[in-house]
């Protein structure tokens, strides 16, 4: 780590400490410096998908799913496999927690969640991106809008489906999750909100 990276990071924290957010685990310095940079406010975040603190049980009739139950470990000679957990999911609704990966050219009515924040640059990289094996393809049902970026830790229920299929953009996906559309709408609605504001 370079040392404007070192200070701009301990400036963060003491701005965080100051504010008291750090200290009650609201907020990440990794994710207001995603947020700065992406030039979303602190708040612009849908409640109903933020994670600003522990998460509480999923509501009834929803199973947490983590990316790590997403493939039998340790990965065999055949390489990732499904595993027990995620194939019997399938069609069920599941929450899963993860970050939005920042697509230069966002899908319509799609996304991709991902365990880590990833940037995606479609055009150097084409399909050759850092984007991880279990990666999970949200879709937002009967949109045809662009999905507005949205950083920082997000928590998504839907139903799941799991088995190899075509994206609009070119890529496989093996897992996607069919969004409940109360949280498709509180995610469209604050981009056109952020587009009006413009």
């Amino acid at each position: 780590m370079g040392i404007f990276s070192l200070r701009k990071t301990c400036v963060i924290r003491v701005l965080l400490v100051a504010m008291g957010l750090a200290d009650a685990g609201l907020v990440t310095a990794h994710e207001v410096e995603q947020r700065a940079v992406s030039g979303v406010p602190m708040r612009q975040t849908p409640v109903s998908i933020a994670v600003n603190s522990e998460l509480s049980p999923p509501p009834l009739g929803v199973t947490d799913l983590k990316f790590r139950d997403f493939f039998k470990m340790p990965v065999g000679p055949g390489g990732l496999e499904p595993s027990t957990k995620l194939l019997g999911l399938n069609g069920n609704r599941v929450r899963v927690v993860g970050y939005m990966a920042q697509q230069e050219s966002p899908s319509t009515g799609a996304f991709i969640l991902s365990p880590i924040p990833v940037t995606m640059g479609d055009e150097d990289e084409s399909f050759a991106d850092d984007l991880p094996p279990s990666a999970l393809f949200v879709h937002l049902e009967g949109s045809g809008s662009v999905v507005p970026f949205i950083p920082g830790l997000l928590k998504l229920t839907g139903i799941l489906n799991v088995g190899s299929q075509e994206e609009s953009d070119g890529r496989v996906s093996s897992v996607r999750l069919l969004l409940d559309p109360a949280l498709a709408q509180a995610i469209l609605h604050k981009g056109q909100k952020r587009h009006a504001s413009k």
